[in-house]
């Protein structure tokens, strides 16, 4: 299943539903950025595969450690702007 995910990053946190897995490639809904969710043990983690942006680095992990957690998934999402990795829950918008 392809869903487009919205990332909106505030105060540090990131706001997805719960869904059985996340694997697959998903739009972050900017710049037309791809990145393709892997998991081994229930774990996820996401490398950027395309973007518009011609500054953004193509095989850059921007999320690692996420997991189901009370309904959510929550993980870890690397800022390219500040360069830094924030705690992060993951909700997803619309469908594609």
């Amino acid at each position: 299943m392809k869903v487009t995910v919205l990332f909106m990053l505030l105060f540090g946190v990131i706001s997805m539903k719960t869904q059985s897995s996340l694997n697959g490639i998903w739009n972050t809904g900017q710049d037309n950025t791809k990145i393709e969710i892997e998991s081994e043990n229930g774990i996820y983690l996401g490398k950027i595969i395309s973007s518009d942006n011609s500054n953004v680095k193509i095989g850059t992990l921007i999320l690692k450690e996420v997991k189901s957690e009370s309904g959510k998934w929550k993980g870890k999402l690397y800022s390219l702007k500040k360069k830094e990795w924030f705690d992060a829950a993951l909700e997803l918008k619309g469908s594609s």
